[in-house]
C-alpha cells in the first residue's frame, strides 16, 4: 500500500476528531521516512551499548523474516498487515525507556519477574524483580513475612517474551529506534489523545478496561510501554538485538548488516558484535 492507500483507508474507518488525529499520524511517519536523516553511530565492537531515555524497542516473533517486512513496509499497525490480532489494532506495541539505560542492564532487568505482592491494609502492590536478583528471591518473600504481605505471585515481564531476553530463545530479533522524534506524539497510552477520541482506535472488549489502566499505569499494564498509530518508519532503526542462537550464526548476521548497512548488531550481553 502507498500513502493515498492509508489515507483512503483511514477516511473510511474513522470520522472526526479521531480520523483527523489518525491521518496527523499518517503525515508524521511519511514526514520521517522521507526527509530523516540518521546518524552514523561510533560503536565499534566489544563496546557496551547505551540507550537514551526515550528509546523505542520492538521484538518479532517472525525473526529475520519480520524484520525483513519491518524493513521493507515499516513497523505497521495490524489495521493494515496480516498480523495477530491486538489489544489496539491501530497502532504498533514499543518499549519506551524511561531513563538511560546501559543496555545490558536493561536487558537483565526486563529478563527478571513482575511480582506482585498483597497486604489485607494497604492493598496491592508490585515491582520489577530484575534477572540478577531472582536467585535471592528466598530474601524478598522474608521480608514480605515480615511486613504481612499474605498473598504474592510473579510472572515474566512482557519484555522477557516479546523481545530477545536471557530466559528464552524463541525472539531473536530486537529492533533499536531513535525515539527522538514526533512520531511518538500518537502514542494512545499516553492521556494527550482523550478518551472519546481514543475509543475507535481500541478493541471494543477492551476499551473500558483500558481507559481505567492508562490512568492507572503499573508493571504489568505497564508503565513502560507505548502504542503508537499507525506505525513507526523503519529509517529511525538504530540497531538490532539478537539472541544467543543468531548471535552464532554468522550467515544471519552478515544478512542483518545487508539489510542495515549502518545499523549496529548487539548481543545480550549489550555489547556489539557487528558495528
Amino acid at each position: 500500500m502507498e500513502k493515498q492507500d492509508y489515507i483512503e483507508e483511514t477516511k473510511k474507518r474513522l470520522k472526526g476528531k479521531s480520523q483527523e488525529i489518525f491521518l496527523n499520524q499518517i503525515e508524521r511517519y511519511y514526514n520521517l521516512k522521507e526527509n530523516y536523516k540518521p546518524k552514523k553511530h561510533s560503536y565499534k565492537i566489544g563496546d557496551d551499548v547505551y540507550l537514551k531515555k526515550g528509546t523505542l524497542l520492538h521484538g518479532t516473533y517472525k525473526n529475520l523474516d519480520g524484520l525483513n517486512e519491518i524493513i521493507k513496509n515499516g513497523l505497521m499497525s495490524s489495521w493494515f498487515i496480516d498480523a495477530r490480532e491486538t489489544k489496539y489494532p491501530s497502532s504498533v506495541g514499543v518499549w519506551n525507556l524511561q531513563k538511560d539505560y546501559y543496555l545490558k542492564d536493561y536487558i537483565n532487568f526486563y529478563s527478571g519477574g513482575t511480582f506482585w505482592y498483597n497486604n489485607p491494609d494497604s492493598g496491592m502492590k508490585d515491582r520489577i524483580i530484575p534477572y540478577n536478583e531472582l536467585k535471592d528471591f528466598n530474601k524478598i518473600i522474608d521480608n514480605l513475612y515480615n511486613e504481612d504481605y499474605h498473598m504474592w505471585g510473579m510472572e515474566q515481564t512482557k519484555e522477557a517474551r516479546f523481545m530477545p531476553s536471557l530466559v528464552q530463545n524463541r525472539v531473536q530479533i530486537g529492533i533499536i529506534f531513535n525515539g527522538d522524534t514526533d512520531i511518538v506524539k500518537g502514542d494512545i497510552l499516553a492521556l494527550s489523545i482523550s478518551d472519546e477520541e481514543v475509543e475507535p482506535f481500541i478493541l471494543d472488549k477492551y476499551y473500558d478496561k483500558f481507559l481505567k489502566d492508562r490512568q492507572n499505569k503499573d508493571a504489568f499494564f505497564t508503565d513502560r510501554e507505548s502504542a503508537i498509530l499507525f506505525g513507526v518508519p523503519a529509517i529511525l532503526i538504530e540497531g538490532i538485538l539478537v539472541g544467543r542462537d543468531y548471535e552464532k550464526d554468522k550467515t544471519v548476521l552478515d544478512k542483518i548488516k545487508e539489510l542495515l548497512p549502518n545499523a549496529y548488531i548487539c548481543n545480550l550481553d549489550g555489547k556489539v558484535i557487528v558495528e
